[in-house]
């Protein structure tokens, strides 16, 4: 029978519509995926990478605030220093020998030099000058 249909046109356009109609298979390729324990390291190394990162961070703040102090500690110092200074001149004004005796001279005070002791460096005391007693 297959002579006979081969000359019919219409079974011709059947066949041709019946082998269009061909169903192809597709495969998909599921592409592999980074494995669990990989996963876990690289996690591990960012977890590790952002706390050195934090740690370093955090040390660079206490040095700077140690470097703060630092610096006004020795600020405070210079003022000290300075207040120092003006203090000791103060003293080394105030313990003068002449000022003492004119002071003692204006409250009434004689001056008795057998009643003097001086306390001190014999040498240093030998060529002070002797203050002369007062005349009434």
């Amino acid at each position: 029978m297959s002579y006979y249909y081969r000359g019919n046109l219409a079974m011709e356009l059947e066949q041709q519509s019946r082998s269009v109609t061909k169903t192809t298979k597709r495969t998909v390729r599921i592409k592999p995926t980074i494995p669990t324990g990989e996963k876990l390291l690289y996690l591990l190394f960012i977890s590790l990478t952002v706390v050195g990162l934090g740690l370093v961070g955090v040390r660079y703040s206490q040095i700077s605030q140690l470097n703060y102090e630092i610096q006004t500690t020795k600020h405070e110092n210079r003022v000290t220093a300075e207040k120092n200074a003006t203090l000791k001149l103060q003293i080394e004004q105030m313990t003068n020998r002449d000022r003492l005796q004119k002071e003692a001279e204006k409250q009434g005070m004689v001056y008795n030099p057998a009643a003097v002791h001086t306390i001190g460096n014999p040498e240093v005391q030998a060529n002070l000058p002797k203050p002369q007693p007062k005349k009434p």
